[in-house]
């Protein structure tokens, strides 16, 4: 099968006038090509870049998923590769909300530009119709008990095919689009100003001290919950009913004895 199409440029010039003045859109930058988004706005940082910087590439050649998964395919002009160079005055255990926020945030831009009913699996996949249409990706530094920078990736698959995409994704989930679940091209300048401000409130809330609305708005998102769920943790495979997530984004199980047991990391699939 041939690689997707390439599409066009993203108008960088009107995201960027959309975005004055809220706290994510003060710097800017837009790259035809990056290894990874997220590996430029690590660059930044170690260069001093201050809060906030926001990082979209048109492509990717070394996009990266979470925990050693298979490269994100990014072709060029079709999705939206976007990350975020923060510096959060949070705490290292209140890290997880950044991924609850994007992933708030993406659900959110999603049915207000494409009208598509989207949702979240636990930790970091955004899904619509048990299809994995974007992913979240978070790393950070700490500085003895604080946290230095934080980097919020987020990749999102807008005007290609699944079909194009299935020989390169490797994961739980089969790959889905917006092209194919609205059944039309989405601009994606609308798409990631509306990313971007939501993401601007959360984040917003998050330095506030606001964080239950965060975990409450990501938990509303879930797609598991009070479902059963075979958990990878690294040992052997958990089989449960995803009963509850918790305020720092670890994920409940009900195990078949009766017994909870709390996972803070992992991936799940769902069991029929």
């Amino acid at each position: 099968m041939r690689p997707p199409a390439e599409g066009q440029p993203l108008d960088w010039r009107r995201v960027a006038a959309a975005l004055a003045g809220a706290r994510l859109g003060y710097d800017l930058v837009h790259l035809d090509s990056a290894s990874s988004t997220n590996d430029v706005a690590r660059r930044l940082a170690a260069d001093g870049a201050p809060e906030v910087v926001v990082v979209a590439a048109e492509t990717q050649t070394a996009g990266r998923g979470r925990a050693g998964k298979a490269p994100w395919l990014t072709p060029p002009g079709t999705s939206i590769a976007v990350s975020l160079l923060l510096r959060p005055p949070l705490p290292p255990a209140a890290l997880p909300r950044l991924g609850m926020a994007a992933g708030v945030a993406a659900t959110v831009a999603i049915r207000e530009t494409a009208g598509v009913d989207a949702g979240l699996k636990w930790p970091n996949d955004v899904v619509v119709s048990e299809g994995k249409l974007g992913g979240i990706l978070v790393e950070s530094a700490l500085s003895a008990d604080a946290v230095d920078f934080a980097i919020v990736g987020i990749g999102l698959n807008v005007n290609l095919t699944a079909a194009a995409l299935g020989p390169f994704l490797d994961g739980a989930l089969p790959p889905a689009t917006l092209l194919d679940m609205a059944g039309r091209s989405i601009s994606r300048e609308d798409l990631l100003i509306a990313l971007l401000r939501q993401l601007d409130r959360l984040y917003d809330a998050l330095r506030r001290g606001n964080g239950g609305e965060v975990w409450r708005r990501y938990r509303d998102a879930l797609t598991i919950l009070g479902r059963p769920v075979r958990l990878h943790g690294g040992g052997a495979p958990v089989d449960g009913v995803a009963e509850e997530v918790s305020p720092d984004g670890a994920l409940v199980l009900r195990l078949p004895s009766g017994a909870r047991q709390v996972f803070a990391y992992g991936d799940v699939t769902l069991r029929c």
